[in-house]
């Protein structure tokens, strides 16, 4: 069994093909799923879909505006993460997943998720790629993703809400103590939504620097911005919310981790 958390805000219209889906690419894996999904305030009928699709459904009160890209982002998911852990004993499941309420998967996407996993024990999180945008081997993305239960437990089994930064958190605390994340590039899943369209790239200077990273590293991340998608506001905006933010830090040892990678990418030319 591989229980699942499907945060859910006003998601009528592409709820069901998500559990749909799912539900089929686990069929192709031999795997049950035990499917909760977080009804962050929906104004529309995204419970009801939830229900009549045989889910279990968690009812948070609408926080009056969208907290996409915010710290309080990962409560929805704890709720998730806490209901699950009320009604399933934690010995019952090697696996757990979590996945963005718009997203769709080829049949064999669990399957070679699961497998990638169970011939690596270092590996503890993965994901494959979203829309066939390529990126990092080790920029698991957050929708799709797959943790293993007992790592999951060595970070808390929440996800950290003080941090902007809380989806990259599970990321960086598992490389810095010598765990293994992976993208699965030949896992593939799809959002009708464009990535990265949304972001508040003001946050996302926020979430740098609560992270570690360095000035030369944030600085060519917006250049990229600027270069490849002609986004000049975008990374203006990226290094304002780095330079004049007073986040929540990462711990030292998270910070200098991340800090030291990134110089090294620096000086091998490598991807930023």
């Amino acid at each position: 069994m591989i229980p699942v958390v499907i945060p859910a805000k006003n998601e009528k219209d592409c709820l069901a093909d998500t559990i749909n889906s799912l539900r089929k690419t686990a069929t192709y894996a031999h795997e049950e799923l035990y499917i909760v999904v977080v009804d962050d305030g929906s104004k529309d009928n995204t419970s009801d879909i939830a229900k009549e699709l045989d889910c279990h459904v968690v009812n948070l009160p609408d926080r009056g505006y969208s907290a996409l890209g915010m710290p309080e982002l990962a409560d929805t998911h704890n709720a998730g993460y806490q209901y699950i852990d009320q009604h399933l004993e934690n010995d019952t499941y090697e696996f757990l997943m979590v996945v963005g309420a718009d997203t769709t998967f080829e049949p064999n996407y669990i399957a070679l998720l699961l497998e990638a996993m169970k011939k690596n024990e270092n590996l503890v999180v993965c994901a494959g790629i979203l829309n066939d945008i390529q990126t990092n081997h080790d920029a698991v993305r957050g929708s799709g993703r797959i943790i293993r239960n007992s790592f999951w437990t060595k970070l808390g089994r929440r996800s950290p809400n003080q941090h902007y930064s809380w989806e990259s958190y599970t990321l960086v605390y598992a490389n810095a103590n010598g765990y293994k994340t992976q993208t699965i590039y030949e896992a593939k899943m799809y959002t009708p939504r464009e990535p990265m369209a949304i972001v508040n790239w003001i946050n996302y200077g926020i979430q740098m620097k609560e992270n570690g990273s360095i000035f030369p590293y944030v600085f060519l991340r917006a250049m990229k911005r600027f270069l490849k998608n002609k986004d000049l506001k975008g990374g203006y905006r990226l290094i304002k919310g780095y330079l004049f933010s007073s986040p929540v830090l990462y711990d030292k040892k998270l910070r200098a981790f991340n800090s030291k990678r990134q110089l090294r990418k620096i000086l091998s030319f490598g991807k930023y």
